[in-house]
């Protein structure tokens, strides 16, 4: 008897969380239909949250939405340059019964970095058009970061590789499949770093904390948040 009310008690703390949760996901859906900026934030936050990266990815966000001009900002962490590996390949040598490392070019590293960089840039901003169903997001703005070392003084540092704003209509004329990244960021208007591995920043388009806070609501997306840094200043 005693173990028959223990599990009915499991399964009805069970049942509340569920309808708890529920509760929640109806309440955030019924916000965002009727275009609330906080709602619409969060929803963002969490599509974003939920995309497939290799692990060395951090997936740390900021996203804000400016309902007066229907504007998407995204702060987005990027991977730093050691996400590419060093070696280009490994072959074996079979007088040694070894494998030999060949390393990869440093110039093959930095185009192959500003290619990731670009892809990130363009695959979050399709992201967001591709998930609002409701036609509130005529814009976005997607500002990438690494968090970095400065090795000249040894400070944290934060610099920014990529800032692009586009407009929905211009992004969808963009067959994505086809283009060559670092050719479509530029014809959109983006700044690019041009020594990327070198971490030489950009200044961002719009930047995030200097949007208007009567106008802005954030939602800050930290996923696995003891994996690395969590202070945003």
């Amino acid at each position: 008897m005693e173990r028959k009310n223990k599990i009915d008690a499991l399964r009805n703390d069970h049942k509340a969380q569920v309808d708890g949760l529920r509760k929640e996901i109806d309440a955030l859906e019924s916000a965002y239909r009727n275009c609330d900026p906080s709602a619409i934030s969060e929803y963002y936050g969490l599509v974003l949250q939920r995309t497939s990266y290799p692990p060395d990815f951090p997936q740390r966000y900021r996203v804000a939405f400016v309902p007066e001009s229907k504007q998407v900002v995204v702060e987005c962490e990027l991977p730093p340059p050691e996400v590419v590996p060093s070696v280009a390949e490994y072959r074996y040598v079979k007088s040694k019964d070894s494998l030999e490392e060949k390393k990869a070019h440093a110039s093959d590293i930095k185009e192959t970095y500003r290619d990731v960089v670009a892809a990130s840039a363009l695959r979050t901003i399709h992201q967001i058009f591709s998930a609002d169903r409701e036609g509130f997001v005529a814009v976005v703005v997607f500002n990438g970061f690494v968090q970095a070392v400065d090795p000249a003084t040894g400070k944290d540092i934060r610099p920014h590789l990529v800032s692009v704003r586009v407009t929905r209509d211009r992004f969808l004329e963009i067959d994505l499949r086809k283009v060559e990244l670092i050719s479509c960021l530029r014809n959109l208007g983006a700044q690019l770093t041009q020594s990327p591995t070198e971490l030489t920043a950009v200044k961002p388009i719009i930047e995030f904390d200097m949007a208007d806070k009567c106008f802005v609501t954030q939602t800050d997306v930290l996923s696995d948040l003891e994996s690395g840094p969590t202070s945003w200043s």
